[in-house]
């Protein structure tokens, strides 16, 4: 296998393409993680949660295999050799079939809206305890209290912004506060429903930042959500959706 492409801790989807016990195919897309590689085709990942529980997906069965990179999305084939604990971290291995191949692919519909939103950097402090969090990594309930009071404690400077365009996949807003490119932040996004405000919390990777000299809000920046749940993400997807149709019965 040549170079791969892909690094430790990147984000991985899963698609099922092939049971080996001639199984219905799963219609679901997992989330996962690279944790380990050996080099030459075994990759080992995390198991995947959806809806809150661990899914252990099915020894030799087959995936399609979509690594988020720093170098873009990368995509290969793959089958379950073995699944387990470890570290209190559920743990698949997968062997991988085809070489990762490069690809483009727009996720998400893309929304031109406009309304306030709040954001915040988040320090590399922040980012590795927020890290034990969502893995649990604790030995103990009272460690996990710790981590969670500790990330409680850290200082939280809170920016005005607009946003002007949004996905399932990330948005892009203007704002008074520079976040710088690659920088991680927080973001407090309000969406409204018929039903009222949901207000939805994501980790955002910033892809870009442009400066506007003389403008009122400064700063336009672009950004990939990171670390947001199966269910907030279905929450903008939602609303995404419900917005757009909206405009076109107007219309």
């Amino acid at each position: 296998m040549k170079k791969i492409p892909f690094e430790v801790g990147d984000k991985i989807e899963l698609t099922h393409i092939k049971s080996d016990m001639g199984l219905l195919l799963s219609e679901n897309k997992y989330g996962s993680q690279l944790l380990d590689f050996d080099g030459i085709r075994t990759a080992k990942i995390s198991m995947p949660i959806y809806e809150n529980r661990v899914i252990p997906l099915e020894v030799g069965d087959d995936y399609q295999l979509c690594f988020f990179t720093n170098s873009g999305l990368f995509q290969c084939k793959g089958k379950v050799l073995k699944r387990y604990q470890e570290e209190k971290i559920h743990v698949l291995d997968v062997q991988l079939l085809t070489e990762p191949r490069k690809y483009q692919r727009r996720k998400f519909y893309r929304l031109e809206c406009m309304f306030p939103i709040k954001y915040r950097f988040v320090s590399d402090v922040e980012q590795k305890l927020l890290e034990y969090i969502e893995y649990d990594r604790f030995e103990s309930e009272e460690a996990r209290q710790n981590c969670q009071g500790a990330i409680d404690e850290l200082p939280k400077e809170w920016n005005e912004g607009t946003i002007s365009d949004l996905s399932g996949g990330g948005m892009r807003f203007h704002g008074k506060a520079q976040m710088a490119k690659d920088s991680m932040i927080e973001v407090v996004i309000p969406l409204s429903f018929q039903s009222g405000i949901r207000p939805i919390k994501a980790i955002m990777k910033v892809i870009a930042c442009v400066y506007f000299e003389g403008s009122r809000v400064a700063y336009e920046m672009r950004g990939e959500f990171q670390n947001i749940t199966d269910s907030e993400r279905e929450v903008v997807v939602k609303y995404v959706f419900e917005e757009q149709r909206r405009r076109m019965r107007k219309e």
